[in-house]
């Protein structure tokens, strides 16, 4: 039975003009159910939130496993990079690789903004805030522009196959 239940059937027992319990044998039969049904639920709840701080234990426990792995694989990765040099490496079980990236660094934001709006080129900025359009002023730049207070950097990114 329900607690619903239980409760309807507890109220069914009871006369409900005098007040006066008509099976007091079943009322506390149902007293009684009612009590172990309500420990029940409630030493349940109590297993699912041991359960819940468990699993949360144990995912920031992975995620601190995660960080680690990814922070040590980063620190070898640039260690690789800087040995090599740039030059490929390869054995039967590896591949090393790099590749070139151009990255736009916007040097000095308030100069790159005062050259857009004197040189007529709003296309160099997203509307809201004003903030660099990078793909257009990368493309503009490798073409040739010059624009103040921007660079473009060339990366060497490793990959390892």
């Amino acid at each position: 039975m329900t607690l619903y239940e239980i409760d309807s059937a507890i109220t069914a027992l009871i006369d409900p003009e005098t007040g006066e319990v008509l099976d007091y044998e079943a009322f506390e039969a149902l007293a009684f159910t009612r009590e172990a049904k309500l420990e029940n639920t409630a030493l349940y709840i109590k297993n699912l939130d041991a359960e819940a701080a468990a699993i949360q234990a144990e995912e920031q426990a992975l995620e601190a496993r995660r960080k680690r792995a990814q922070n040590k694989a980063a620190s070898l990765r640039a260690h690789l990079s800087q040995a090599l040099s740039g030059e490929k490496f390869s054995t039967p079980r590896v591949a090393v690789s790099f590749r070139k990236s151009e990255a736009l660094q916007i040097l000095d934001i308030e100069k790159f903004i005062e050259w857009t709006r004197i040189e007529k080129h709003p296309e160099f900025l997203n509307f809201g805030r004003p903030i660099p359009n990078k793909t257009k002023i990368a493309a503009e730049i490798q073409g040739g522009m010059k624009i103040p207070g921007v660079t473009l950097e060339t990366h060497n990114n490793i990959q390892i196959k």
